[in-house]
């Protein structure tokens, strides 16, 4: 069994380069070494096996050809390691009672930095002060440690972190800003001139304030909702009319005497005659609301008219009175001297 749980001593290493492993100050009477790994993500395994009076030595099968032992200082060699070699590393020394003695390590795998990315962004510009941002990356490496440096006058506090937000005034000297990235076992560095990133940005955004362009939008909101309103509120106006106004009887007038070659009889209106003395006419109102065709059941009005001195009365088919007035009882009349009009209602 292991004797206590000892604390491994940290070791970095970039991906594709040599790892190490010496243990200190081995224990003295050993008989057989074993290198364990136990990875960061799977099980432990046997690395390789020596034993103190023999050169015998076994590697395992996922290590083969990439791990090495040296019998001088009793370290590990592993070459081309990989991110998935990262995790803890132990030297188990047995002794002649069975006893065993633990050295470990804790090993870091890191892929080395590419290439920096410095993006600067201007976030308002107005008259002689420019803010802007800055955004300091690598494409696909993490757990990254950042610094940043510029040159002129005094920014602030410059934060370690990935993004940097500064004000740049317009009298200052040109300003150039550096972020440094790095992990344990690379770094990278970038850097941008800030006051010619101001001095690019001259659009009418930039210019006015973010306050300003919100209140112009919205007052071109509200016209454009108040025109279509109004236009809306005219268009109903224009289609209903004002309440009370009724329009004015309209008087039809028809001579009935002569009969008029191709002219049919009025519908629906009012006729005036006059036959000698005989005059006929009514009145008539339109009504309202929106025009319908006439109803196809309809009724028609029947009126004998005969020339007198007198005005004729304007009788209805069906009425007690609407029976032939006396003086067409008396005495026959002149077929041409009679007329007849008509309506349907």
């Amino acid at each position: 069994s292991a004797l206590g749980s000892p604390k491994c001593r940290e070791e970095t290493v970039a991906a594709g380069a040599e790892l190490r492993l010496v243990p200190e100050r081995p224990p003295l009477g050993w008989v057989r070494l074993d290198w364990r790994v136990i990875p960061d993500r799977g099980n432990q395994h046997r690395i390789l096996t020596a034993d103190r009076n023999k050169s015998r030595v076994s590697s395992s099968s996922s290590f083969l050809g990439r791990a090495f032992y040296n019998a001088e200082n009793l370290s590990l060699w592993i070459t081309r390691v990989t991110t998935a070699d990262s995790g803890v590393y132990k030297a188990d020394f047995q002794a002649p009672s069975g006893s065993v003695v633990s050295i470990c390590f804790h090993v870091s795998v890191w892929e080395p930095l590419g290439q920096l990315l410095l993006e600067a962004n201007v976030l308002h510009k107005e008259q002689d002060r420019c803010n802007l941002s800055l955004l300091c990356s690598v494409p696909g490496a993490s757990n990254l440690s950042y610094s940043w440096s510029c040159t002129g006058g005094p920014l602030g506090t410059l934060k370690p972190q990935p993004q940097l937000e500064l004000q740049v005034l317009g009298d200052t000297d040109p300003t150039v800003c550096a972020c440094n990235a790095s992990n344990p076992v690379s770094w990278s560095k970038a850097t941008t001139d800030v006051t010619a990133a101001c001095h690019s940005a001259t659009g009418f955004l930039d210019i006015l304030p973010w306050w300003a362009v919100a209140l112009i939008l919205l007052l071109v909101l509200a016209i454009f909702i108040a025109v279509i309103v109004t236009c809306h509120w005219c268009r109903k106006r224009r289609q209903d009319p004002p309440a009370g106004q009724a329009e004015q009887p309209m008087t039809v007038y028809e001579e009935v005497g002569k009969p008029r070659t191709g002219q049919p009889p009025p519908r629906n209106g009012t006729s005036e005659t006059t036959m000698g003395e005989v005059t006929i006419y009514a009145s008539i109102t339109k009504a309202q609301g929106p025009s319908r065709p006439p109803d196809p059941e309809c009724c028609t009005i029947y009126t004998t008219i005969q020339p007198s001195r007198k005005l004729p009365r304007c009788l209805t088919a069906g009425s007690p009175s609407a029976s032939q007035p006396p003086s067409v009882k008396k005495k026959r009349l002149d077929p041409a001297l009679v007329s007849t009009a008509y309506t349907e209602v």
